[in-house]
């Protein structure tokens, strides 16, 4: 590579997926372009699974999960390979239940070996003067529309106090969204995972494509 300063060259006017750097690998002069250097910054997969990328990591469904029947969790998310170091994740996960009467249970866990967790599942419900566990995925009234939360610092736990984080939905099989949201600290390798269930063991629900989770690798 010549030598040349920066300041010499004619800049770019346009950046685009295949504008290039001249970089060196190993001593020897290689082209690195745009695309290349955000896909390892920000790892982007539609899909159920993807392995984890170097810092951030963004998974989008990219179809329905199968029926989901009962009270077991299932994972309908994942992102394997999520290694030592500290992490926050986010999830906007889109289900749908086949009755307007299903609630719904989610999660979030990690199969490796975790030494601090902390996780929020919020969502939007009808209630008014006080939290009635019911989604809505519609404009409400003045005087209904309460944001509710539950929380847990035990991964792989049902997050809520209650044997269901929702109790019921406004429409049956109709795009309803539930944000899972936390912390993790990770000492050993493993899987992280969003799971979901619902409510009883006679009741369906499954997740929808274009739920999103991305993990951000903090530290």
């Amino acid at each position: 590579m010549p030598d040349l300063k920066v300041s010499a060259e004619t800049q770019v006017t346009t950046v685009a997926a295949t504008t290039e750097w001249h970089v060196s690998e190993a001593g020897t002069d290689k082209a690195l372009d745009v695309s290349q250097l955000s896909g390892y910054i920000v790892k982007r997969t539609a899909a159920a699974t993807m392995a984890a990328g170097e810092y951030v990591s963004w998974l989008v469904l990219a179809a329905n999960s199968s029926d989901i029947t009962g009270t077991g969790f299932v994972t309908v998310m994942d992102m394997t390979g999520v290694g030592v170091g500290r992490y926050h994740f986010k999830c906007q996960l889109i289900y749908q239940t086949t009755a307007t009467t299903t609630g719904i249970n989610v999660t979030a866990t990690h199969t490796g070996t975790t030494t601090q967790w902390y996780m929020e599942a919020r969502f939007n419900t009808t209630g008014g003067a006080a939290a009635n566990k019911a989604a809505t995925n519609t404009a409400n009234s003045a005087a209904a529309g309460l944001y509710e939360a539950e929380a847990s610092i035990v991964k792989g736990s049902a997050i809520g106090t209650l044997s269901n984080l929702l109790v019921s939905v406004v429409a049956a099989n109709s795009d309803h969204m539930v944000t899972i949201e936390g912390f993790f600290v990770v000492s050993v390798t493993g899987t992280f995972q969003i799971q979901l269930s619902a409510e009883l063991a006679a009741l369906v629900c499954r997740a929808m494509q274009g739920s999103h989770l991305e993990l951000m690798k903090l530290s």
